[in-house]
């Protein structure tokens, strides 16, 4: 019974020692302010005013715009930044982008099939077609090229027969070429719609 009394006398000194700790750091930490912790927005939940790009392609637009501006003869800082505007929709801003970077290294024809799909995208057909065919003339069968002379052809010429020739020869020249069971289906879609 001594030895029960003894624990419970030193359980009660642990508790007041512990309550006297708490106490000490209250007084102590009194006049600090309270931290809470937040969590960080959602980014799907930010609201950005209308019309703005969303938050990280705005954020990288912006990083490479400044690492254009610090190297102006860079011509694939350039290119991002074509291409930024490109996944945005802003097809005329990556139109004056594509253009400084082909200024900077002329004749890439990744560069210059990315600037004829915008000038597709913007009613332009002729220029498009024109790019494209540029393009093609070094390097007949690029892949890109073709895929989008095709679109070019049938969306904005509507020349489905045209179109049509540009990716059959994009599947003969290209055995390999990954999304050619897509293409094969818009080819025979063409066909028996009977444009």
């Amino acid at each position: 019974m001594a030895e029960s009394k003894l624990t419970n006398w030193i359980f009660a000194l642990v508790v007041i020692a512990l309550a006297g700790v708490a106490l000490v750091s209250m007084y102590v930490n009194m006049d600090r302010p309270v931290v809470q912790d937040v969590a960080a927005p959602d980014p799907e939940s930010v609201s950005v005013p209308q019309n703005h790009p969303p938050l990280d392609a705005a954020n990288r637009l912006a990083e490479v715009e400044k690492l254009s501006a610090a190297d102006p003869q860079n011509a694939e800082y350039k290119t991002q930044i074509g291409n930024t505007y490109y996944d945005l929709g802003q097809y005329q801003k990556a139109v004056d982008a594509y253009q400084a970077s082909l200024k900077l290294r002329p004749e890439d024809p990744a560069v210059e099939t990315d600037l004829a799909n915008c000038f597709h995208f913007l009613g332009q057909e002729d220029q498009a077609l024109e790019l494209l065919n540029k393009v093609l003339q070094h390097r007949p069968d690029y892949p890109q090229a073709l895929f989008n002379k095709g679109l070019v052809l049938i969306d904005g010429k509507h020349d489905a027969a045209g179109g049509i020739a540009a990716w059959e020869y994009l599947l003969k020249s290209n055995p390999g070429y990954p999304r050619r069971a897509e293409v094969e289906e818009k080819i025979r879609a063409l066909r028996s719609s009977g444009k």
